[in-house]
């Protein structure tokens, strides 16, 4: 063997230690950096995040009853009479003059006619002079020939006395016959109110909207 070819191996065999040497260093290091990340997973799933969010109930759960308590409304107030009732906040109310602010209320806009009907709207607050609210109790306890008396309940909220009628139609008028409609009348030594919902579509979801007046009128407030 000659002397040249003695380095040729030599070199050859030397470049296959460094190619060895670096394959096993990367090998190991590669190993290494998995079980690093193995590790830091395992970390980060044992610990809670600071900043994670805290399990508690939404603000409109009541805990104690088991209810819920909307809290999605708005508020309306009639400041020439004296009185603020909320309602859905995706119901609408509007009105002409400030006698009628926060008297009319639907799940869709509205414009209030000039010449208003029975059935514009499905939800309304009268304001009553107290020298009528005798007859007005007495009109909407009293069967005739527009409706049919269901039930009349005395009831009370906020310390006011409240007569609760549901009554139908008898079909004699605009209101086809027996659409419902719920009437709370709230008495006020200054502004007796009466707080009613009228059935004005067959497809109304006659439940919710009673739901959503009795809502209302517990939310009535005077000032």
């Amino acid at each position: 063997m000659t002397l040249i070819n003695f380095k040729n191996r030599l070199k050859i065999s030397a470049l296959l230690i460094i190619l060895g040497i670096y394959g096993l260093g990367t090998y190991f290091l590669g190993k290494y950096s998995n079980l690093q990340e193995k590790i830091q997973l395992n970390r980060n799933q044992n610990q809670k995040p600071i900043d994670a969010p805290i399990n508690s109930p939404l603000p409109f759960e009541n805990i104690q009853s088991g209810s819920v308590i909307s809290s999605y409304v708005k508020s309306c107030s009639n400041t020439l009479f004296g009185f603020e009732v909320s309602y859905p906040k995706d119901w609408f109310t509007t009105y002409q003059t400030e006698e009628e602010k926060c008297t009319f209320f639907a799940p869709y806009s509205f414009v209030v006619p000039t010449q208003k009907d029975e059935s514009f709207v499905p939800v309304k607050i009268e304001v009553v002079k107290t020298e009528d609210w005798q007859g007005s109790l007495n009109f909407y306890e009293t069967p005739n020939d527009f409706q049919n008396i269901v039930s009349v309940e005395n009831t009370q909220t906020n310390d006011k006395a409240v007569r609760k009628i549901k009554s139908l139609a008898t079909g004699a008028g605009q209101i086809p016959i027996s659409f419902v409609k719920l009437t709370y009348l709230v008495f006020d030594s200054k502004t007796p109110l009466i707080i009613s919902y009228q059935q004005i579509d067959g497809k109304d979801n006659v439940e919710s909207m009673s739901k959503n007046l009795e809502e209302m009128v517990a939310s009535l407030r005077y000032f």
